[in-house]
């Protein structure tokens, strides 16, 4: 319970600080990504968009939490449910990673994604920042956290 605690921390201190300002400069050449990790976060953005159970189950640590759009706090098993019964049915139509800060075996990426499909049942188009939180394990990216947020139109 402690460390999910610190996950969420320490993701809305990272959304928050990114929601707040301007829109940032596209970057001139895409963050440099620990080796492997590009590859993770392309499994498993396929692996949602094809709601591929099995893939996800091993991508996402056995405590991940979700934090989706409408603001609900998802454990790794009722977002499993989620994808297996069709309430969730998500692709990416567009992303770009803005920002990757790597500490030891942690990253943490910041993306902005354009979606289409809905998450819990409930529609989700648009367009949102995502922060992730990565742990290598035993040589092995997985995801433990991650949150979308809209970003607002003016």
């Amino acid at each position: 319970m402690k460390r999910a605690l610190f996950w969420l921390a320490t993701i809305g201190l990272a959304v928050s600080s990114l929601a707040t300002g301007k829109e940032p400069a596209p970057a001139a050449t895409a963050p440099s990504m620990p080796a492997g990790l590009a590859d993770r976060v392309e499994a498993n953005s396929a692996a949602v968009k094809n709601r591929d159970v099995a893939a996800l189950d091993d991508i996402w640590t056995d405590d991940y939490t979700f934090i989706n759009p409408h603001g609900a706090l998802l454990t790794k098993k009722q977002r499993l449910e989620n994808l297996k019964s069709g309430a969730t049915a998500v692709e990416a139509t567009a992303r770009q990673v803005e920002a990757v800060h790597v500490y030891g075996d942690t990253a943490v990426t910041a993306s902005r994604i354009t979606l289409k499909g809905k998450y819990s049942g409930k529609e989700a188009s648009g367009e949102y920042r995502m922060l992730s939180v990565w742990v290598n394990q035993q040589g092995r990216w997985r995801l433990v956290a991650n949150q979308l947020t809209p970003i607002a139109r003016h």
